[in-house]
This record gives structure tokens, C-alpha cells and sequence, in this order.
């Protein structure tokens, strides 16, 4: 069966990063003081990444575009009903879950920097935004800090078991193509209107993503932690 381009290259770099600096956040963040310093700069590296997937997936290349997988609550409710069946049409790009899980982890990889940044260990490490905040803002930010990581760590367990389920139920080899971007054309009326034209990467939406994501990460690292 014939192969195509889906995922180029900016997305899949993107989605092993946030694999790499999630992980990396979580070890750290479990061990002791020694470690805590790369914890805030994995959390910098992870805001970076996440800011500019959000860019590209607004001026990225085709189906790492949201318009691209954020499907109709109709069809969304009608794929999930076919989902244990094994009946359910495949998609090139994201089928309807798997954009919206998408949406999901960006947002509560979100939160997690985001109320990283005003949080401290009351000790040696405070976040940049620390001093910024109200004694409310700081509560609820380090609450929220150490809650999300296990609402997280379900929702990566959740994303992989999906993952799994359609390389075995619907022989969907979605983890090589994360890994090489080429994914099985199906030679149906929508198949073939979805690739055409074929996907590029679009310059435009990786100088966006890439100067607006340094520039963040380059202020981040002037600010005393």
C-alpha cells in the first residue's frame, strides 16, 4: 500500500521533545534539591516546545493545522461508537479522539508550566513569576502543580493504550509514523482529496513557531530562579 507524507518533520521533533522534557520534568520533580534546578529548566524547554506546537498548529503544515482534526461533535460521537467494533473509517491525520486529545494535553502541559513558573519549594527555588504573584494566585498555582501530574500521567497511560489499540485493532502503525511521518494511503474519495496537495512544511509557520519559542525560552533564562 502506498505511503505518503503526514507528519513532517517540525511535528514529530516537537512530539519527542514533549516526550523527552515530560519525562525528564518527572524524574526531577520526584527527586531530591539536587535536581530541582533542571526541573525549572526542563519546565522552561517544555513551555518553549508547547508554545511553538500551538503556533505551527495554526500556521504548520497541513494536518498539524487544528482545523485540520478538530472534527463536528457528530462525527466525534460517531467514531467513538465504531471504536470497539473495528468498523470505523481511518483517518490520515488525527481521527477525531485523537485530536481531541491533543487539544487536552497541550492544555494541561499548559497549566503545568505555567503554574510552574510561580511556584517554589519555600526553600532554595522559587519560580520566576514568584514575586509576581498574590498569595491566591501562589496557592492555587501550587496546588494545581501537584495535582497535574498525576491527571498527566492518565492521560499519557490513556494516549498510549489508544495508541496500541489501533496498531492491533486496526493494524494503524501510528507509532513508525511518528517516527518517519508516512502513513498508508487508502484509496477512497477522501483520501485522495486530503492529499492534495501533498503536505510541505511551511516556512512561514516554522520561523514563527521557532523565533517566538527561542525568544520566549531566552527571556525565561534571564529571569533568576
Amino acid at each position: 500500500m502506498k505511503k505518503i507524507l503526514v507528519w513532517d518533520w517540525p511535528i514529530r521533533v516537537m512530539h519527542w521533545l514533549i516526550v523527552v522534557l515530560f519525562t525528564g520534568m518527572i524524574i526531577t520533580g520526584k527527586s531530591d534539591e539536587d535536581y530541582m534546578q533542571w526541573h525549572f529548566y526542563m519546565g522552561y524547554g517544555l513551555s518553549a516546545v508547547v508554545i511553538a506546537r500551538v503556533l505551527y498548529g495554526f500556521w504548520g503544515s497541513k494536518f498539524a493545522r487544528f482545523s485540520e482534526f478538530l472534527y463536528h461533535p457528530i462525527e466525534t460521537t460517531r467514531f467513538v461508537s465504531t471504536l470497539l467494533t473495528g468498523k470505523g473509517r481511518t483517518y490520515l491525520g488525527h481521527n477525531p479522539v485523537g485530536g481531541l486529545m491533543v487539544i487536552v494535553l497541550l492544555v494541561a502541559l499548559s497549566l503545568q508550566w505555567i503554574t510552574g513558573l510561580f511556584n517554589s519549594d519555600q526553600v532554595f527555588w522559587y519560580g520566576p513569576f514568584y514575586e509576581w504573584g498574590s498569595s491566591t494566585v501562589l496557592e492555587t498555582a501550587a496546588s494545581l502543580h501537584y495535582q497535574l501530574p498525576d491527571v498527566l500521567l492518565a492521560l499519557v497511560a490513556m494516549h498510549i493504550l489508544a495508541v496500541l489499540y489501533h496498531e492491533l485493532r486496526f493494524k494503524e502503525r501510528l507509532i513508525g509514523a511518528m517516527l518517519h511521518g508516512k502513513k498508508p494511503l487508502h484509496h477512497d474519495e477522501r483520501d485522495i482529496k486530503e492529499t492534495n496537495p501533498p503536505v510541505q512544511t511551511p516556512r512561514l509557520g516554522v520561523t514563527v513557531a521557532l523565533v517566538a519559542s527561542l525568544a520566549w525560552l531566552a527571556w525565561l533564562w534571564s529571569l533568576p530562579i
